[in-house]
């Protein structure tokens, strides 16, 4: 397997290594063949059907990074070969030995490129005592010594040319990779930060709406002394009445907001919790109210029966909270939001609608894209739609969005029901 993880980055070469070796052992076996030295033809001929039979054993299980390594150590076997028999020293082949540490520097692992660099470059320096003790020869026919040298030069520069256009390409593409890498891991990081931010902003939530809870349960016992001290006093009780309501309305109102920062600074990984839509949507407005309130109407039209999925209730009062924060901070002063949900066929369709400036057809197709958005610089990170989209995911739900410039939009979110 280790093997295969290496070659699999190189495919490219040791394909080409391959088609190099087939045509290259068939041209020069040919060109000797017609200069007719079986000392050269014979063995170039019997690599060629090496180099074939290495790639029959390519489609099979035998190890690709082993016969990569034999084609290689064939290829400089040949070469000294061929060089051996070409004049040694002076003989036109004797740079085709640079091709193995080029192959070998294009490939992993790098272990392999130290030793053909060290195996070429000791086959080229032994041509040097070779040739002056005599040993080498030159079967060429001087008629054919220059073909034989433009035949090497192509040869090599063909090679040199091919392997680095495939080692140009190569680099592209690992270029890419990085910056895919780097784009993920910057992506990754950005989610992580708003992650740690969601999660320090529910503990804070939570300390803040047990700090408020402990000073409304004095008041909701300092009301209900009062009440109780003034029943004998009938004239006075209805005296006070008036002020008494009004601080009731407001200790019911902070405590629907306590209530609402309870449930939305919940922390739990749990996705089997019993979810009531209707709430978590009725939260999401109670949390969003200070900037409603000066700004547009909300209508609901709720199913008369409560709509439970489901999932992470923390999660959802989440995602809910930033489709409505959009829908609030695409209206105009005086616009309207409206939020219905509707049931059928063991489905739950929440429909979130605002008259608002809209979205084009080119924001459209990236508002799940993580940190897009179209406010400026410094008023939003772009998490906030790819988040919602991935908690509605995680939950089995979809989120369907239609919008018309100038018109408003329309969020659709559609969830299974129990």
């Amino acid at each position: 397997m280790k093997s295969l993880k290496y070659l699999k980055r190189e495919q490219g070469f040791y394909l080409f290594l391959m088609i190099s070796a087939y045509v290259s052992t068939l041209v020069f076996g040919v060109f000797y063949y017609i200069a007719d030295i079986p000392k050269l033809y014979i063995p170039i001929f019997g690599s060629f059907v090496l180099f074939a039979v290495y790639g029959i054993l390519s489609n099979f299980s035998v190890s690709l990074i082993t016969l990569f390594r034999l084609s290689i150590l064939t290829a400089i076997a040949i070469f000294f070969y061929q060089v051996f028999y070409t004049g040694g020293i002076v003989s036109s082949g004797l740079i085709e030995f640079l091709i193995p540490p080029l192959l070998a520097f294009f490939y992993r692992p790098l272990k392999d490129r130290y030793f053909f660099m060290a195996v070429s470059a000791v086959c080229m320096i032994a041509m040097y005592p070779l040739t002056k003790l005599g040993l080498t020869q030159n079967l060429i026919p001087t008629n054919l010594t220059a073909a034989h040298g433009v035949l090497c030069s192509v040869f090599v520069f063909s090679i040199v040319s091919i392997y680095t256009f495939l080692f140009r390409n190569a680099l592209v593409i690992k270029n890419q990779q990085i910056g895919e890498s780097m784009k993920q891991l910057k992506d990754t990081t950005h989610k992580l930060i708003q992650s740690e931010k969601m999660a320090s902003l529910g503990m804070l939530s939570a300390g803040v709406a047990h700090e408020i809870n402990n000073p409304l349960n004095f008041i909701k016992g300092g009301i209900e002394i009062l009440e109780n001290g003034l029943k004998e006093e009938k004239e006075l009780l209805l005296e006070a009445s008036p002020s008494i309501n009004v601080i009731k309305e407001g200790l019911n109102r902070a405590s629907v907001i306590v209530n609402s920062l309870n449930h939305f600074s919940r922390n739990t990984e749990s996705m089997d919790e019993r979810c009531d839509l209707h709430e978590i949507i009725d939260n999401s407005l109670v949390m969003l109210q200070p900037k409603l309130k000066y700004k547009g109407t909300v209508i609901k039209q709720f199913e008369k029966d409560k709509v439970i999925i489901p999932g992470n209730e923390g999660k959802l009062h989440q995602a809910f909270l930033n489709i409505i924060a959009n829908a609030v901070q695409a209206i105009e002063e005086g616009g309207t939001i409206s939020v219905k949900t509707k049931k059928s066929d063991g489905y739950v369709d929440v429909e979130i609608t605002d008259d608002g400036v809209g979205i084009s057809k080119e924001d459209m197709k990236k508002i799940s894209d993580p940190f897009f958005t179209t406010k400026p610089v410094g008023k939003g990170t772009g998490l906030g739609l790819s988040i919602t989209y991935k908690i509605i995911e995680d939950h089995n739900g979809s989120i369907n969005v239609s919008s018309k410039l100038g018109k408003g939009s329309k969020f659709t979110i559609t969830f299974s029901v129990q």
